[in-house]
């Protein structure tokens, strides 16, 4: 891996943990100090690394610079004694463990959900700090403006420091209450991995991996395993079996119909089934317990013409029952177009479209072309797609959409 994806890399993964670890040690009040701290020895690496060798441990590195700037910057603001080190930076010198940073990132997770902060700001926070998502990203995910997100963010953070928030874990009756919030965190941190709103890959694993972990440290807990939890873990797990499936060799988009089945790992989509089955076991229904249920289905189908798609759509229609929202009902028209046909399907794309909620989703444009298509309003299907390709960010969607246009002109 050449130095500048290596640095990437490790912003990706290790942003989070380093922010968490420093603001642990250090303080929430510092917060935007320890953001900074770690850009700047990420830039660093990115200086230097090209003209060394890179570090044996370069998270270690990077966690050490980081911590570095951030007292040094800390003596110059408060006129410390040189030999005078920060509270907290000794014992941060001395545990470094893969343990002690995840259950800082933990700490960090209920934290940024504290009761004080509004939902929008617990979301965004914890997407920018722990997943080390762009602004723009964030903004992507959530169907907002960026210039909306940047302002909430930098809210966020005045708040979190004013508010002295503590980074510690909150006391049994309150974790309850957060961890709705927490779980909704670590499912939008996969989704951005599982199929990621820009850029020139479709899939970052590193993201999908750091959020399975995060869950499995929860469930860990006695607290924590909860159904909920649990039907999480599951539909993380049936998303990731697809993942040598879902692009060719050269990262490119493959489409869950045309995807080579024999790809898909066994391993994990029994581990799936195995969370799925302690999800249901209290007879609890949730969000993530119908969602695991629709993906379980996938995966379970030894071809896409096998697909159970009548199952799918009541499952969709119990999903609408327990939490409607627009993109669940957009979700639910391919599997009324599989079930009912293209006819029934472009009503329901043409009431939704009504809405407006969707101007500036590239997905609804892209499920509308597919419907127009098999209508035979082949015109129509291309104005559809072009829109599509237009709103999408992600450089390996827009070449599969741009495919799609191709042949649906010629």
């Amino acid at each position: 891996m050449k130095t500048p994806q290596l640095v990437d890399h490790f912003f990706r993964t290790e942003y989070g943990k380093a922010v968490s670890h420093l603001t642990s040690k250090f303080g929430a009040s510092h917060l935007e100090l320890a953001e900074d701290s770690v850009q700047e020895a990420l830039i660093k690496a990115m200086q230097t690394w090209p003209y060394s060798q890179i570090p044996d441990n370069p998270t270690g590195w990077i966690l050490r610079v980081a911590r570095n700037k951030m007292i040094d910057q800390l003596r110059r603001d408060q006129k410390i004694n040189k030999q005078e080190v920060p509270e907290g930076a000794e014992e941060m010198r001395a545990d470094l463990s893969l343990e002690s940073i995840n259950d800082d990132m933990v700490r960090m997770m209920f934290a940024c959900c504290h009761p004080s902060l509004s939902q929008e700001y617990q979301i965004i926070l914890t997407l920018k700090i722990l997943g080390g998502l762009s602004i723009r990203e964030i903004s992507s995910s959530l169907l907002k403006k960026e210039e909306t997100v940047a302002k909430a963010y930098t809210r966020a953070k005045k708040k979190f420091k004013k508010d002295e928030i503590k980074l510690l874990l909150p006391p049994a009756h309150e974790i309850e209450k957060r961890l709705d919030m927490v779980l909704k965190i670590i499912y939008l941190l996969f989704n951005e991995g599982y199929k990621s709103a820009e850029g020139e890959t479709l899939i970052r694993k590193e993201l999908c991996e750091d959020a399975m972990r995060l869950n499995k440290v929860l469930i860990d807990s006695e607290i924590c395993n909860t159904p909920s939890a649990n039907a999480l873990m599951a539909l993380m797990h049936f998303h990731a079996s697809r993942f040598e499936a879902r692009t060719d060799s050269d990262g490119n988009v493959i489409s869950l119909e045309d995807q080579d089945r024999s790809k898909w790992d066994s391993r994990l989509i029994d581990l799936g089934l195995n969370y799925l089955d302690a999800a249901s076991a209290e007879n609890e229904l949730n969000e993530y317990l119908i969602q695991a249920a629709i993906s379980a289905a996938h995966c379970r189908a030894a071809t896409f013409e096998g697909t159970d798609w009548n199952n799918i759509l009541s499952l969709y229609d119990l999903q609408l029952q327990l939490t409607p929202n627009p993109i669940v009902e957009l979700n639910r028209v391919v599997a009324l177009e599989k079930v009912h046909g293209p006819l029934l399907g472009l009503k329901e794309i043409e009431r939704l479209e009504a809405t407006q909620f969707f101007d500036e989703y590239y997905l609804f444009y892209a499920i509308k072309s597919e419907i127009q298509q098999r209508m035979g309003n082949n015109d129509e299907a291309i104005q559809s797609i072009k829109r599509a390709i237009e709103l999408t960010k992600n450089e390996k969607e827009k070449l599969f959409l741009i495919k799609k246009l191709d042949r649906i002109s010629r």
